[in-house]
């Protein structure tokens, strides 16, 4: 008695929200009611495996005693919906924003079919599918737990943009584990539904491998014999080596693709491959076409070691021509290996199949290998080939071992199959309850008001939540193919949840970007409004200095009070570096306002000397020019966004602030105005200014020049 009142307790506070409003409690009340009615009924069915229930039947009383239970639960829901429109017509007149949100929760339960799923409910405990009652009931207590927040117009904390960012980034990962895992089973079930043919395909891709493996040691034994013949003839064996590259890879592909899908992603259960017509040219006309690389990067072609080197097969100078044909992959796949783009949803962290990393490895040391035969280094070649035949061999013994356990698989694989569908379904669900429980960053405030602000995704999330339920049922009748439709069905689901997350990435960062170029903006404006007085009053100081001989009391506090101000728009400047530093996407930038800093720094301690030379005068405007020039930069970097150039970036990686165009001009500018006050520096030789004071001078700007050129060199290696 004491556990199913604490069970009660644990249902009432899941369906009822912290902080419920006065409005629609009573419903909210008789929802969470429901709730409690359902919760120790499923508590009950997962009780199926005790002794007294052999293998998950109920009992006559049982079934009559549940079934009764989820009868009357859903009578009283049958009454609550048509309460709801009543309500709503009662208080309209006074309140018409809460009468609305009624008939909303009743629209809304009308169309999640809360009524109709609890018959099915009932249904299924009276013919004891437990397991299928208990899905559908945990299905409609999430239903209820959704019109209670609508009833009480729960608020979701707001955050911030950057915090959004890093939630909807840490959910991209969640839901690309779950499409590995989709995409795995839906493979082992391909597998599992019809052996023969998967371990027909898995003898073609054998017999496939021991020709290359054969023409590996033919291409071994040819460089080691041709070692000293000169590069003519070590050409001749490259050009071999460089088709047995190019056959790994299409194996390497038609290895990771069990399903045979590769492609657009689109159903390709009429036009799946057959075992042993893996021709390396199918997919592309192109594809592994020995002329097509001749004519791109024949090694040594030249016949000069270094040309050799630099054009060899291995397309090193254009990697997305030499490689991009490499046959049958996907468009833009690129070799195998290398992944897929950042940002793309399709299988971009997927398990390596049986042999599929041991080719990967081998066609990249074939690649080495094929460049140090075109440029006459047989010995170093030799390694890699042998490297190469070593993952050759154990890719071979990998496609054994994996025939070996497909063909041993027991008549019960297809139940473990519908467990692990299971599993994956119930952490996808896991997801869809964060996103549900998400907070979310400002919104406009009919959104808020409406309470249907839904996390990116999540609808898609919920989606492919039901297909995996389907797809774990169809395993369990043993109906393969409809489970596979499924399965695919669920996996497109969670790809589109991941478009939908990465736009609205797009926008909040675009956003974020816009509100950092903004800040930035009004630094930097600060910056040279300050910077425009304190010249001025610098040069009035001046002029009187020069008329009127030393400077009064009142005058040498002004000049105190612009030397204060200098090192106030220093700080100004240090506030604009240290956004910058915390963006962590531009190189010249930062360095350029730590430039401007040190020359503030410098005119600050000129002013306190009471210097007010055209020495001082000359720095202030360079210091005036380099804030404009920066702001200049930054008015380039808004327009690119409001175009549709945005920062660049893209793909899921993060955007930088400024694109490069904005960066090299930055960096040009720095250098003109380098230039321009060396040259103003050294024609102030033999003016009032000290001799030591212009060499300082000079110094400073050979260090300033030596930055310029590591700045140019860090911009060349992120490049």
């Amino acid at each position: 008695m004491i556990n199913e009142r604490a069970n009660d307790q644990k249902c009432f506070d899941a369906a009822l929200m912290p902080k419920v409003s006065s409005f629609g409690r009573k419903i909210a009340m008789l929802l969470a009611a429901l709730i409690l009615s359902s919760c120790p009924l499923g508590e009950s069915v997962n009780a199926q495996d005790r002794p007294s229930s052999r293998r998950g039947q109920l009992s006559d009383q049982q079934r009559t005693e549940f079934g009764a239970r989820q009868k009357l639960v859903e009578r009283k829901m049958i009454e609550l919906e048509s309460q709801l429109t009543l309500i709503a017509d009662r208080i309209r007149k006074k309140d018409p924003k809460k009468a609305d949100r009624l008939v909303e929760a009743y629209q809304q339960s009308r169309e999640q079919l809360i009524t109709r799923k609890m018959a099915e409910a009932v249904e299924q405990l009276d013919q004891s599918k437990l397991v299928e009652a208990e899905e559908t009931i945990d299905e409609v207590v999430q239903n209820l737990e959704r019109l209670i927040r609508l009833l009480i117009n729960q608020k979701t904390p707001e955050v911030s943009k950057q915090q959004e960012i890093d939630m909807l980034e840490r959910m991209k990962q969640d839901i690309q584990k779950r499409i590995d895992e989709q995409k795995d089973q839906r493979q082992e079930v391909a597998k599992v539904s019809d052996k023969d043919a998967a371990t027909k395909k898995l003898d073609a891709q054998i017999k496939k491998l021991d020709d290359l493996i054969q023409r590996q040691q033919d291409a071994i034994k040819q460089a080691k014999e041709k070692s000293d013949s000169g590069l003519r003839a070590l050409d001749k064996v490259a050009d071999e080596q460089f088709e047995i590259r190019k056959e790994t890879e299409n194996l390497a592909k038609d290895v990771a693709d069990p399903s045979g899908e590769e492609g657009d992603g689109e159903s390709n259960d009429q036009g799946q491959e057959e075992p042993g017509k893996g021709d390396p040219k199918a997919g592309d006309p192109k594809a592994g076409d020995p002329k097509e690389g001749k004519g791109e990067s024949k090694p040594g072609e030249s016949g000069n070691p270094s040309e050799g080197e630099s054009g060899s097969k291995s397309g090193e100078g254009k990697p997305s021509e030499g490689e991009g044909k490499s046959g049958g992959g996907k468009p833009g796949q690129g070799k195998p290996g290398e992944g897929k783009p950042s940002g793309g949803s399709k299988g971009s962290g997927d398990k390596p199949q049986p042999g599929q990393k041991a080719l990967e490895e081998a066609a990249e040391q074939q690649k080495s290998a094929e460049e140090k035969l075109g440029s006459a280094r047989a010995e170093e070649a030799a390694k890699d080939q042998q490297k190469a035949l070593d993952n050759l061999e154990k890719a071979r013994s990998e496609l054994k071992k994996e025939k070996r356990r497909i063909e041993s698989l027991p008549p019960e694989a297809l139940k473990d199959l519908a467990r692990k569908q299971r599993r994956t379904r119930d952490k996808a669900m896991d997801l869809v309850k964060e996103m549900a429980e998400a907070p979310k960053s400002k919104q406009g405030d009919d959104e808020q008001e409406s309470g249907q602000q839904q996390t990116p995704g999540q609808q898609q999330m919920e989606d492919a939540s039901e297909s995996m339920k389907q797809a774990a049922g169809k395993l369990d009748e043993g109906n393969t193919d409809q489970a596979q439709k499924d399965q695919k069905d669920a996996q497109k689901k969670m790809e589109e949840a991941l478009d939908e997350i990465e736009e609205r990435l797009d926008q909040l960062r675009e956003e974020t970007r816009e509100e950092k170029l903004a800040r930035l903006e009004g630094r930097f404006r600060e910056m040279y409004d300050r910077q425009k007085v304190a010249t001025a009053m610098t040069i009035d100081l001046d002029d009187k200095k020069v008329s009127l001989g030393p400077l009064n009391r009142r005058d040498q506090l002004l000049l105190l009070r612009i030397a204060t101000d200098e090192l106030d728009i220093s700080e100004v400047g240090q506030q604009a570096y240290d956004l910058l530093l915390e963006d962590g996407t531009s190189v010249v930038f930062p360095e350029a306002l730590q430039d401007l800093r040190m020359d503030l720094d410098r005119v600050a301690q000129l002013l306190y000397d009471e210097h007010t030379n055209r020495l001082t005068q000359l720095l202030q405007k360079e210091i005036e020019a380099g804030i404009l020039d920066l702001l200049d930069s930054l008015e380039e970097a808004k327009k690119d966004g409001e175009s549709g150039g945005g920062g660049g970036g893209g793909g899921g990686g993060k955007q930088p602030l400024l694109k490069k165009s904005a960066e090299l001009k930055i960096l040009r500018m720095q250098q003109q105005r380098l230039n321009r006050r060396t040259r103003r520096v050294e024609q102030l030789r033999g003016s009032e200014v000290p001799s030591e004071t212009l060499d300082r001078e000079v110094n400073q700007a050979a260090e300033t020049q030596i930055k310029l050129l590591e700045i140019t060199e860090r911009l060349m290696e992120k490049e």
